[in-house]
This record gives structure tokens, sequence and C-alpha cells, in this order.
């Protein structure tokens, strides 16, 4: 049976809380399959920041997906989007928030990474094939 390519791939969110670290560094956030394009990814922050210089970027250790923006005392609910880079996943792969303080922050910082995402690794499907299919 031949092949049709499926024009129904949807772009979801995918997202995972996370402590960022009060003198920065790397923190995992939500897995993300092969062959997935990140269209777009960002950080809210669910805790005020105090740090008078404390940055954030989204990277899966390959790509940067959001380049690194700065967060300094931005209060609960901001969200940082930053320059995007969109690119495809080879494998699977965890979207990270690197975090980069050079004030420290008081209080522990929660925040929500996320990314937007788009099945690209598998667009053709194999139609299925019934009965009526079959000729006399």
């Amino acid at each position: 049976m031949a092949k049709s390519t499926s024009l129904l791939a949807k772009a979801y969110m995918v997202d995972a809380t996370v402590e960022l670290p009060l003198d920065g560094g790397t923190v995992a956030g939500p897995t993300v399959p092969a062959g997935m394009l990140v269209v777009n990814a960002g950080v809210e922050l669910i805790d005020a920041v105090d740090s008078a210089d404390y940055d954030v970027a989204v990277s899966d250790g390959t790509n940067t997906y959001m380049a690194t923006t700065a967060v300094d005392s931005s209060s609960a609910g901001t969200f940082a989007v930053g320059a995007q880079t969109p690119a495809v996943t080879a494998a699977e792969e965890t979207i990270d928030v690197v975090a980069t303080a050079t004030a420290n922050n008081s209080a522990d910082i929660t925040a929500r990474v996320f990314a937007i995402v788009v099945n690209v690794g598998d667009a053709s499907r194999t139609a299925d094939e019934v009965d009526r299919d079959q000729l006399a």
C-alpha cells in the first residue's frame, strides 16, 4: 500500500517545574523525543528573583533554544523567552535551564521550563488496508 503524508502533526507544549540553583548551574527540564522540532522555549518564574544579576538560557546541551536572558530582580509570573533558535532533536533530550548568577539569590527560585515542539521525525504513515481495498 502506498504511503501518505500526514498533515496532522500538531505543535504541543512540554514543561517541567524545576528549582533553579542559587549560584548558577544547569537543571534538567522536560524530556523531548528524537525527531522533534523545538519551535520555542522559555522559562516562567514561579518565585521572584531578588538577585541583582541572574541570567537564564534554555538548551539541550547541543542546541541553545533560548539565548541567555537576564531575569534580574524579576517578579513571580515573569516569562523569559529571549532570542529563539529552532532546532530538531537528533536523539531523546532534556530541555535544560542554564542559569548564571554573579549575585546570589537569597531564596530558592522555582521556575517552569517549557518548549513548544512538533514531531517532524516521522511525517509519513502507512495507510490502513481494509476489505474494500481488495478488488475481486
